[in-house]
């Protein structure tokens, strides 16, 4: 999952739905095909190769005309719609990002409450542990596209050479990375500078789930002796030689058997075995990092894409007919045969990497769902943090540690003034 940093606070998958027409006119002179059709405008190409054939199934349980135009510029389309919405007739569902961007939205007044829908998403398998992820001030404006999770990828004929086995506790985690590197291995390939905020987030999840839930809400401050503690971790793993140096293509490195292990989400298997031929199973399985003790839940971070309703459409009921549709059992179980990745979590998988993760998801007794990192803080604070977590890849000293979250703590009250 690469982001180019240019792109601030705006993340992986996104798609745009949006009705025809839907700039000019209304309800009273849209043509009837206007009204019986909408267009999927997205940048990842969605709807497109081997997933395009979950559309006809889509089309065939809303009873309209659905089409997908791919859009490549972020920017541009995030401008577009920020401008589109305010107008006289705005966009009738499109996605958008979770977080401060949704809030954005919704102080605006430019997006549908949902909320007297969600029992309908629930009802057909959206996981209810997502539904704060989508919600301002307890009411609900997205539905998901998809629902990907993060976790650590490991190369098993490099695991199976030194006879490694899945980690139990994050000790024998400790011990694996010790193992690779004594080996000759580069045990963790640490991506490229926009995904420095990953094992942070990581091993905060592992090692106090509380205090991350804490630190995101803006309980804890980022000069929190416990944030410090966890990222003082984080460092004497870069000072022991644990992870590579900064990557341009963490996956095809991975591939190539350069790193024995790296940190990503379920999206990337589609390039995993497509691209570069590695059998899920087989070749590579993915693990949650896990937390301190074997008895505590382990924390499972995830990514989901909302789609949003325009407030100032006409075709709001049209909208609305395409999310229900989108989550019914037939066109979720295609989705999920053709990408590996769904929108609810009662569809079985073809993948058993995909299929295993979604599993640990429902074992809520065993594992806990915590929003990523990304879309917990506004676009320019996450964006600065980042820089300075490189700095501190860079520099891996308590020194730095220090200064680093002192300056991100300073940036985001600056932010909040």
């Amino acid at each position: 999952m690469k982001v180019s940093r240019i792109l601030s606070g705006i993340m992986l998958f996104s798609v745009l739905f949006i009705t025809v027409g839907c700039a000019k006119g209304s309800d009273s002179t849209a043509s009837k095909d206007q009204k019986d059709s909408i267009e999927i405008l997205n940048d990842k190409n969605q709807g497109t190769g081997k997933a395009k054939t979950f559309v006809p199934i889509l089309e065939k349980e809303t009873g309209l005309s659905v089409k997908f135009v791919n859009t490549p510029d972020l920017s541009s389309y995030q401008t577009n719609i920020q401008q589109s919405l305010q107008g006289n007739d705005a966009p009738a569902l499109f996605t958008w990002w979770t977080g401060s961007m949704l809030k954005d939205l919704v102080k605006n007044d430019l997006v549908e409450d949902l909320s007297d829908q969600w029992s309908d998403y629930e009802a057909a398998g959206v996981s209810d542990q997502i539904k704060d992820a989508l919600s301002v001030d307890g009411k609900v404006y997205g539905a998901p596209l998809n629902m990907i999770y993060n976790g650590v990828y490991y190369n098993k004929e490099i695991f199976s050479k030194y006879g490694i086995e899945e980690p139990k506790t994050f000790d024998e985690f400790l011990n694996v990375c010790k193992v690779l590197k004594e080996n000759g291995e580069t045990p963790i390939g640490i991506g490229n500078t926009w995904q420095s905020f990953c094992w942070p987030q990581a091993l905060m999840g592992s090692l106090d789930p509380d205090l991350y839930e804490e630190w995101i809400s803006g309980k804890v401050p980022f000069t929190d002796e416990r944030v410090k503690t966890v990222f003082y971790q984080w460092i004497d793993m870069i000072q022991k030689g644990y992870f590579s140096d900064v990557q341009q293509d963490q996956i095809k490195e991975f591939s190539g058997k350069k790193t024995a292990m790296f940190y990503h989400a379920t999206n990337s298997l589609t390039s995993l075995n497509e691209d570069y031929g590695l059998e899920s199973g087989k070749d590579l399985d993915m693990f949650i990092l896990p937390a301190k003790n074997s008895t505590d839940k382990k924390a499972v971070f995830y990514e989901v894409t909302p789609l949003l309703i325009g407030k100032n459409s006409s075709n709001k009921e049209n909208a609305k007919k395409v999310l229900k549709g989108y989550f019914k059992q037939d066109v979720q179980q295609e989705y999920a045969d053709k990408t590996g990745m769904a929108a609810v979590t009662n569809v079985t998988f073809n993948d058993p990497i995909s299929k295993k993760l979604v599993d640990e998801v429902n074992d809520t007794d065993n594992y806990s769902l915590h929003l990523r990192y990304y879309e917990q803080f506004n676009p320019e604070l996450v964006n600065f943090s980042i820089d300075e977590y490189w700095k501190i890849f860079s520099d891996p000293t308590k020194d730095q540690v220090d200064k680093s979250l002192e300056a991100i703590q300073n940036k985001w009250e600056s932010l909040n003034k």
